[in-house]
C-alpha cells in the first residue's frame, strides 16, 4: 500500500519559481514533452502548473513508479491518493502528512500537513478517518485493505492502475492517477542521462 496526497512535496520546498527551467533540467531531451503537459491553469485538487510539477515529481510519479515495480513483481498492491482538504487549509489542498490525522484518528486535535496552519474537523472528516483507520487495519492484518462494509478497493496493476482516492465525497476508486505526467516521469527514469 502506497500513495501521496493531491498536492504535496518535500517539506521544506517551494514549487519552482521558473517551471520552464526546472522541466529542462529534469527532463532534458524530453523537457519539451514535459513542458506541452504543464501548460494550462491552476487546478482544485492539484494546484498551479508549478505544484503540479512539485507533487508530480517529488511524491505522486515517483510512488506510480514504485507501485508498478511492485506489481509486475507479482505482488498485491494498493494505491491511494488523499486529496480531502479541511476547513481552513483551503488555499494549502491536501499537503505532505495531512492524512495522517485521518489514518491515527487524532482529527479531533486539528488537521495538519505541511504548511502548519490547522484544520477544523467535521463530520465529513470524522467519517473518512473512520474510513480510512478500516482500510489500514485490515491492511495491516491480511495484507488486503478490503473487508466489511466498506467500498471495494482495487488492486493496482500495471494496465489500469487502479487507485482509491480519499476526497469529500469518500473513497472513490480511480484508474490511472496522471497517467500522462507519471509514464513521462517513469520514461524519464529509464532514459539515459546523456540524451
Amino acid at each position: 500500500m502506497q500513495g501521496s496526497n493531491a498536492r504535496e512535496r518535500v517539506p521544506g520546498t517551494a514549487p519552482p519559481t521558473d517551471l520552464k527551467n526546472a522541466i529542462e533540467q529534469t527532463y532534458g531531451s524530453i523537457a519539451g514533452r514535459a513542458q506541452a503537459l504543464y501548460i494550462g491553469g491552476t487546478d482544485p485538487d492539484y494546484g498551479t502548473p508549478a505544484d503540479q510539477w512539485a507533487t508530480d515529481t517529488s511524491f505522486r510519479c515517483s510512488a506510480v513508479a514504485q507501485l508498478a515495480w511492485h506489481a509486475s513483481a507479482g505482488n498485491p498492491t494498493y494505491e491511494y491518493e488523499f486529496a480531502r482538504v479541511p476547513a481552513g487549509r483551503e488555499v494549502l489542498g491536501a499537503t505532505h502528512a495531512s492524512e495522517l490525522s485521518y489514518i491515527f484518528g487524532t482529527t479531533d486535535r486539528g488537521i495538519f500537513g505541511v504548511g502548519g496552519r490547522p484544520g477544523s474537523a467535521n463530520a465529513v472528516d470524522t467519517q473518512i478517518s473512520d474510513t480510512m483507520q478500516q482500510y489500514w487495519t485490515n491492511f495491516a492484518k491480511t495484507g488486503d485493505p478490503n473487508g466489511g462494509q466498506l467500498p471495494a478497493w482495487p488492486k493496482f496493476d500495471t494496465t489500469s492502475r487502479a487507485y482509491i482516492q480519499f476526497a469529500d465525497s469518500g473513497p472513490i476508486a480511480k484508474e490511472g492517477l496522471r497517467r500522462p505526467f507519471c509514464d513521462l516521469f517513469t520514461e524519464n527514469l529509464q532514459r539515459p542521462k546523456s540524451q
